[in-house]
């Protein structure tokens, strides 16, 4: 109960639902992909991504191609979950797209009280890619920043890092830039 009450009040005092907040409706989203260091980044479907605010407790967001008939080459589903844990003070990510079905989870650092807006900077695990190029079974490390909203439009980056093959140097793999529709 203790806990619950601690909860309720952090919200609140911190007011970061109204972070979460400006970050709900729908949105066209440009994504591009790097696949690998120094390589030049492949231009995806456009997207739309619909977001909304849970309880004022969490941002959910789903993502699907602007032309999601089936069949369609780049179909795809992204599920994504943001909020802020007033417990541990961290923000806490996590997404799931059947592009690469791995439950990616990010947590930030601790975010001191009254903090200014700037990107958040999460950090992920590791994950396991199947294939990546000639290699097999590449182990990646990862995390990813959400930028502060300017004029209606947000840039998520995700950044890997390979561990098992050379180079071994981090590199941006994905970015989304969304545009607030009116």
């Amino acid at each position: 109960m203790v806990l619950i009450a601690a909860w309720s009040n952090h919200s609140v005092a911190q007011g970061y639902p109204e972070l979460l907040s400006r970050m709900t409706g729908t949105w066209e989203v440009q994504q591009r992909m790097w696949p690998g260091p120094k390589k030049d980044p492949v231009t995806l479907p456009a997207a739309i991504a619909q977001r909304r605010l849970i309880r004022d407790m969490y941002l959910e967001e789903v993502m699907q191609p602007v032309d999601d008939r089936p069949g369609q080459p780049g179909s795809f589903n992204r599920h994504a979950l943001l909020n802020y844990n007033p417990v541990t003070s961290r923000y806490e990510y996590t997404s799931l797209d059947t592009r690469g079905p791995q439950l990616m989870v990010e947590r930030s650092l601790p975010i001191a009280s009254g903090a200014s807006a700037s990107d958040l900077k999460l950090q992920g695990g590791s994950f396991l890619a199947p294939e990546w190029g000639s290699a097999k079974n590449v182990r990646f490390k990862y995390r990813l920043t959400i930028g502060v909203i300017r004029e209606n439009q947000q840039t998520v980056r995700l950044f890997l890092t390979p561990e098992t093959v050379l180079p071994k140097t981090e590199f941006l793999a994905f970015e989304y830039v969304y545009t607030k529709s009116p």
